[in-house]
């Protein structure tokens, strides 16, 4: 499926998605995405493009933001790839649903994406190792 596709709408059924892109407790982003106009507005709260969503870039558009979901997701080649989508309750592969539940958590980082109306913190609510 190609990036932006029918599995990064499928589900989506507000006009628009705001979060913020957290490290630990710390907000490094605010992100809004209009998915009927295209538009990304991203406001970052960090020099260090390391814990940006888009990085280095400054107006991204939609394939950066299909990029991003994908990146915090498991891999679409993953072996147990099924299995963890039926774990998760998703009946096929779409990076924004596997997000909405996972909060695009990882081991290899510290990252991690709140969304509106989210009253999460990282210590009790997100945090997978010390």
């Amino acid at each position: 499926m190609p990036l932006g596709g029918m599995g990064l709408f499928a589900l989506w059924v507000m006009d628009e998605l705001r979060f913020q892109y957290m490290c630990r407790d710390a907000v490094m982003a605010d992100v809004v995405v209009n998915r009927h106009n295209k538009r990304i507005t991203c406001v970052n709260y960090t020099d260090d493009i390391t814990l940006r969503p888009f990085g280095c870039r400054q107006s991204p558009v939609m394939e950066d933001f299909a990029r991003f979901l994908e990146s915090r997701c498991f891999p679409r080649e993953r072996r147990n790839c099924g299995q963890l989508l039926a774990d998760l309750g998703i009946d096929y592969y779409s990076p924004l649903d596997i997000v909405r539940k996972t909060h695009g958590r990882q081991l290899e980082d510290y990252c991690w994406i709140r969304f509106e109306g989210e009253d999460l913190d990282y210590e009790h609510d997100i945090k997978l190792r010390d």
